[in-house]
């Protein structure tokens, strides 16, 4: 008897649910992000005392793509958002690479003016030359690698998806 119990689900409540547990993302991620940002200004430059935020921003990430792709929900989000959208989350995608190759190029830039050059002068020939070759490398490098993995992600959230709908018509 207890195989065939259902359990009975009160959507509104699984929807507030969600919500609270969203929002709750949205806060860490901020805090992560300002504890970030207040311990680079406080203890200057260093991965070392940024690690642990670094790691939960990134594992967030990472795990929020993993499961929706293995879920089978991430097709179905980029379904509905371009739906919705004037752009395509593709196209968001891949300018979102281009925006951190951008970031990248200037902090390298950055870095090597501050730390390399002898006077202003020198300092901006070293920021520009080492600005526009970093943004030559990793902008069009970040923004394919985004893309491709994004379409992968998709395609593989199809694939899932697909299944998961051939299997609830065969028990039909």
């Amino acid at each position: 008897m207890g195989l065939f119990k259902r359990k009975v689900i009160d959507e509104r409540v699984q929807n507030t649910q969600n919500k609270i547990y969203r929002e709750i993302y949205y806060i860490v991620s901020v805090i992560c992000f300002i504890s970030l940002i207040a311990k680079t200004v406080i203890y200057g430059r260093g991965v070392e005392h940024v690690a642990t935020e670094l790691v939960i921003l990134a594992a967030c990430g990472i795990y929020y793509s993993f499961r929706g792709m293995y879920s089978g929900v991430l097709s179905e989000e980029v379904e509905i958002h371009d739906a919705n959208s004037k752009y395509r989350f593709s196209t968001k995608t891949i300018f979102l690479g281009i925006l951190c190759g951008v970031v990248i190029a200037l902090a390298m830039g950055l870095n090597s003016a501050i730390n390399y050059a002898d006077n202003n002068t020198q300092a901006l020939e070293y920021f520009f030359m080492v600005f526009f070759i970093s943004l030559i490398i990793y902008a069009p490098f970040l923004a394919v690698v985004l893309y491709t993995s994004h379409q992968s992600a998709i395609k593989k959230s199809k694939q899932i998806n697909d299944k998961m709908l051939e299997d609830d018509e065969d028990k039909w």
